[in-house]
C-alpha cells in the first residue's frame, strides 16, 4: 500500500539532515548527494496559448435559418480549422442550438474564427467553448 506517514517523514528528515551537514561541513567543495542536487541543462520556453494544438467542443445558439451551419463550415474553414463534426441537437426557445467538434487545430486559427463567426448575424451567442484532451 506504498509508505506511510513513517516512512515518509523519516525520509523528509534524512534529506534535510543530509543537507545541513553539507552546509556545516569545512569541505571547501559542498556537494549534496547526486539524488539531492539539481543541475540544470535545458531550459523551456512557454510557447503562446496560441500555438497550442488541440480539439475543440462548441456550442452555439443561432436563428434557425437555412444556411447558418454553412457559414460556419465556411468561417471554420477560411482559418484552418478542420471540423470532425457538426450537429444541430435541438432548440432553446427559438434558438436552433449546434455543436461542433473540430480535429486537432491551432488555437489561434480557431480563435480567428470564433471571432468572425460572432459578427454572424444568424449567430446569437456562443455559450460553451471547451478544450477536449
Amino acid at each position: 500500500s506504498g509508505a506511510g506517514s513513517g516512512p515518509t517523514a523519516s525520509a523528509v528528515v534524512s534529506d534535510i539532515l543530509n543537507i545541513a551537514a553539507v552546509l556545516k561541513s569545512d569541505l571547501e567543495a559542498k556537494q549534496l548527494h547526486p539524488l539531492l542536487s539539481c543541475a540544470h541543462q535545458h531550459y523551456c520556453t512557454v510557447a503562446p496559448i496560441s500555438d497550442l494544438v488541440t480539439r475543440f467542443y462548441a456550442r452555439f445558439l443561432s436563428q434557425d435559418h437555412p444556411g447558418v451551419i454553412g457559414h460556419l463550415g465556411t468561417t471554420f474553414g477560411k482559418h484552418h480549422v478542420s471540423l470532425e463534426s457538426v450537429v444541430q441537437i435541438g432548440f432553446q426557445g427559438n434558438l436552433a442550438e449546434i455543436v461542433v467538434v473540430t480535429h486537432d487545430v491551432r488555437e489561434g486559427n480557431f480563435r480567428q474564427a470564433l471571432d468572425e463567426i460572432q459578427t454572424l448575424e444568424a449567430v446569437d451567442s456562443i455559450p460553451s467553448i471547451l478544450r477536449v484532451l
